[in-house]
């Protein structure tokens, strides 16, 4: 059954997303798409507004009558006219569940430790009460199986993370189907998007972000779903600090299983796209996350650390001795040109003063007082830091090398969020709201010599291969 979905707060910026839950969109061709290899059948005839007939009850949706309904506003919501053979149930699920565990040997000493399997099983089940959930699960798994993959490991971390903060046994539930859940709004937005390997425009990062508020609205009609399951979907990218989206939320304003969601998608974000690829292992994810502290709820945040730092994880050194003097000095190097970096942004952003009442450039200097804080506090913007890198590599002082590592962690982190600033800053400034003419020309100005500036090297840059913490691939 459906229920109405209800009305979101009228100060979210994305509430006027395209999205039309009548209107057939990219959502059809990813089911003609589906139905190649699992048949996706009209369970009854679909119909357009007008009563003219699209698919008949019974028949597949293929290409060529998906491309009659894109576009098209429907009596139903196509994904409540159709059903998926063979689809991902209860039992497929903890299967997939089960075979990603065993794909990672900490995880699943983790899930060993902490005598998970009933727990999981128990989700499983209640996953399978929601007949849409499991389209929805099945569809994104034959269509973006890393995204698939990906929320399956955010499901676990989030449940265990409820689980040690002892919640009740509906929120652990509502936070497991939310988590994964939680970027089921991706099928809903524009694959070229989605897929596109270069930089995405302020316009392309809008659409992006749709996809919290089309999530929400998909998961806020199904009945029986608890509420607090779309407000954590819609809440997965908010941060503490304001700095989040749709709404730029602060801690006050947030629900705790939404914080939960957003902590473990981070975390497994930055595991499978920083350090996995380089050989890292799940350790060095403590210090990106240290560096994020004021992001994310504490709790959540001294919890996580707490599960990782007991997991017994081994600390190989990614960076053999002999190459230690060489990374240091590559460190080195972009110490300084990431701290040049930083000092612009400061410059700039601080230059405006406080009085000049724009919400969303007040969002931005929030940010930029974020980086400011947590470089601040890991120190190695220091005079004296760079001198101890020195000391370290002249002297080959091994039993600090594990140290050095870390610090080049958390380099990485800053070099993403000074990425994520002028992203944010090219968006505001393509928007429109900037009121104030000497403003806009002052941000247009650094947007230019960002594009041209070629100090900041591909090492670290290009190690961000992600969108917001995310990285979706679409199967052809």
């Amino acid at each position: 059954m459906l229920r109405e979905s209800p009305p979101l707060n009228s100060n979210n910026p994305l509430i006027g997303t395209k999205y039309d839950p009548l209107v057939g969109d990219v959502y059809t061709l990813h089911l003609a798409r589906v139905n190649e290899r699992r048949p996706v059948i009209a369970s009854e005839n679909i119909c357009d507004t007008q009563g003219r007939l699209l698919l008949q009850k019974g028949a597949p949706v293929t290409g060529a009558t998906a491309q009659e309904i894109v576009d098209t506003k429907l009596l139903l919501p196509i994904e409540h006219s159709i059903v998926i053979d063979n689809e991902i149930d209860g039992n497929q699920l903890e299967k997939d569940f089960i075979a990603v565990m065993r794909g990672d040997d900490i995880l699943h000493s983790i899930h060993d430790r902490y005598s998970l399997d009933t727990l999981l099983h128990q989700q499983c089940s209640s996953y399978q009460s929601y007949p849409l959930l499991r389209q929805k699960i099945t569809v994104l798994a034959e269509r973006m199986p890393e995204t698939y993959n990906r929320s399956l490991y955010c499901a676990w971390l989030a449940m265990l993370i409820a689980k040690e903060m002892r919640l009740p046994r509906q929120e652990i539930n509502a936070v497991f189907l939310g988590a994964l859940c939680h970027d089921i709004g991706m099928l809903h937005v524009n694959p070229q998007v989605l897929g596109k390997s270069d930089a995405l425009t302020a316009e392309e990062w809008r659409e992006l972000q749709t996809h919290v508020v089309i999530g929400q609205k998909i998961l806020a009609c199904i009945d029986g779903l608890p509420s607090q399951v779309s407000l954590a979907v819609l809440e997965h990218h908010e941060r503490c600090d304001g700095t989040g989206y749709p709404s730029g939320k602060v801690e006050s304003e947030l629900s705790l299983l939404g914080q939960i969601i957003a902590l473990a998608d981070s975390v497994i974000a930055v595991y499978h796209n920083r350090f996995k690829p380089h050989g890292r292992s799940w350790r060095d994810v403590i210090p990106v996350i240290q560096m994020n502290n004021q992001a994310y709820f504490y709790r959540n945040f001294e919890i996580l650390t707490t599960i990782l730092r007991r997991s017994e994880m081994p600390q190989p050194g990614v960076v053999g001795g002999d190459g230690m003097p060489d990374f240091i000095e590559k460190f080195i190097q972009q110490q300084g040109d990431m701290k040049a970096r930083f000092k612009r942004f400061e410059k700039l952003l601080l230059s405006f003063g406080y009085t000049h009442g724009d919400r969303k450039l007040h969002a931005l200097q929030n940010v930029f007082l974020h980086i400011a804080t947590s470089i601040n506090g890991s120190g190695i913007f220091q005079n004296n830091y760079g001198e101890w890198l020195e000391q370290v590599k002249s002297k080959c002082l091994s039993q600090t090398y594990s140290e050095v590592e870390d610090a080049y962690l958390m380099l990485e982190e800053v070099s993403f969020h000074l990425q994520r600033l002028n992203r944010m800053i090219q968006i505001y400034a393509s928007s429109g709201s900037c009121k104030d003419k000497a403003i806009q020309e002052a941000l247009e100005a650094e947007l230019e010599k960002e594009s041209q500036d070629d100090r900041v090297d591909a090492p670290i840059r290009n190690i961000h291969t992600r969108l917001d913490d995310e990285e979706t691939l679409i199967t052809e």
